[in-house]
Order: structure tokens, then sequence, then C-alpha cells
């Protein structure tokens, strides 16, 4: 039993959306020195989100949830009908 459901559709199967570095291996270049060609994508699982190189005060970023059902992204779940009558 969910005690915790989405606060716009009230489903209870609900995400934890995170951030993480995915390394594109360049294969080709252009002459100009760009990328052209990209070898497979691998996530890096040591690497924390380079903040500073997208401009951004170094922070942790918040904690996002997805509703499985309805795509509503929120911080907070809202407590389900079922888990108030108990409490």
């Amino acid at each position: 039993m969910n005690i915790f459901v989405c606060p716009k559709c009230g489903y209870g199967n609900i995400n934890e959306l995170s951030l993480c570095v995915v390394m594109h291996r360049v294969t080709e270049w252009e002459p100009s020195g760009s990328p052209k060609e990209f070898g497979e994508p691998e996530v890096d699982w040591e690497s924390e989100m380079p903040y500073d190189s997208l401009g951004l005060p170094h922070r942790a970023p918040k904690v996002t949830l997805e509703c499985c059902r309805c795509g509503e992204q929120f911080e907070k779940p809202k407590p389900a009908e079922s888990a108030r009558r108990i409490a």
C-alpha cells in the first residue's frame, strides 16, 4: 500500500528523477575542431553533475518526483487518503 500519492491525480506509483553525467566519446571530428560523430553513450556513475559548467551555483539538486500515470513532476507527494485515516 502506498502512503503517498501524486498530488495531481492521486496515483501511487511514483518515480524519483535524478541527474547523471552521460559521456559520449568523440569518434570523428569536424575540420573546425567540433565533434562530428560519437560512440555509444555511457553513464559516469562516479561523477557529479558539473553544475559549474552550466553556469549554475554549485548546489545539490532538489528531489524531483514524477507520477507514472499522468507525468506530473513535483517535490512533495500528498498523503494517501487511507494513510490519513490510520494516522
